[in-house]
C-alpha cells in the first residue's frame, strides 16, 4: 500500500512538474544564436547533439575518435547521453535489461557514464528539437557537460569496458561520469538541467523525454 501511494505521488509530481515551464532568457541583443544544438529523443532517453568541433569545443579532445571501432574522423556531430552506467554495460538492448539493473538504476545504487555517439548527418529516424545558443549559452552548455565527466590524473576522460558484447557499434563509447540516477534524477533530468544551465525553455522538473518535448509543442 506504501508502494503503491508513492508510485502516485511520483505520477502526480512528474506529470505537474513537467507541465510547468521555465522560460528561455530574454537575450540582450549583443549576441547572436549561431550555435546549432538539438535535443535527441531515442525511445525514453534524450541526448544533447552537438557539432564535434566548434570555436568554443572540439569534442574530439574528450571523446578521441581513435577510441571509436571505426576512428573515421570525418564524423561532425556527437550526440551526448547521461545515464546509469551498469545498465549502459549490461544492457544492449531492452530484452537484456534484467530485475537487478533496473532496482539498481530506479533506487540510485549505482553510477553515472557518459555516451558519446558519433554522426555523419543529423538524424531524421527520430524526434529532435532544434535549438540555437549564443556564444555564451553553448559555453555554459559545454561547461555543464564538462563538470559531469570524470577524468584520470592527466585528465584524459575515462573510457569505460563494456560487459557485454553488443554495448558498443561503430562510432560510439561510453566514459565514466559523476552523478546517480536515479527515479528523481535520469538521463533526461540532466538535459532538462543543461537547458536551465544554458538559457533554454525547459521542465521546472522532469525525469521523461516528454516533458521536454511537451515544452516545444513537439
Amino acid at each position: 500500500m506504501v508502494f503503491v501511494f508513492g508510485l502516485l505521488c511520483y505520477s502526480l509530481f512528474a506529470i505537474v512538474s513537467a507541465f510547468i515551464p521555465v522560460e528561455a532568457e530574454i537575450l540582450s541583443g549583443n549576441e547572436q544564436p549561431t550555435y546549432e544544438v538539438y535535443l535527441l529523443k531515442s525511445g525514453p532517453h534524450t541526448d544533447f547533439f552537438v557539432r564535434v568541433k566548434t570555436d568554443v569545443r572540439d569534442w574530439s579532445l574528450d571523446f578521441p575518435y581513435s577510441n571509436n571501432v571505426n576512428p573515421d574522423t570525418a564524423l561532425p556531430w556527437l550526440a551526448i547521453g547521461w545515464g546509469d552506467k551498469n545498465f549502459y554495460m549490461n544492457t544492449p538492448t531492452w530484452a537484456d535489461l534484467t530485475v537487478s539493473t533496473a532496482v539498481s538504476a530506479a533506487t540510485g545504487l549505482g553510477t553515472a557514464g557518459i555516451h558519446a555517439s558519433y554522426y555523419y548527418t543529423v538524424p531524421t529516424d527520430r524526434p529532435l528539437i532544434p535549438l540555437r545558443l549564443t556564444h555564451s549559452q553553448y559555453t555554459r552548455l559545454c561547461a555543464y557537460i564538462d563538470r559531469t565527466l570524470m577524468a584520470d590524473e592527466r585528465g584524459n576522460r575515462i573510457m569505460l569496458q563494456p560487459l557485454m558484447a553488443g554495448v558498443n557499434f561503430n562510432h560510439d563509447r561510453y566514459y565514466d561520469a559523476h552523478g546517480t540516477y536515479s527515479m528523481i534524477h535520469t538521463c533526461n533530468t540532466w538535459v532538462n538541467n543543461g537547458l536551465k544551465v544554458s538559457g533554454q525553455r525547459a521542465c521546472l522538473w522532469t525525469g521523461f523525454a516528454e516533458g521536454i518535448f511537451y515544452q516545444y509543442d513537439k
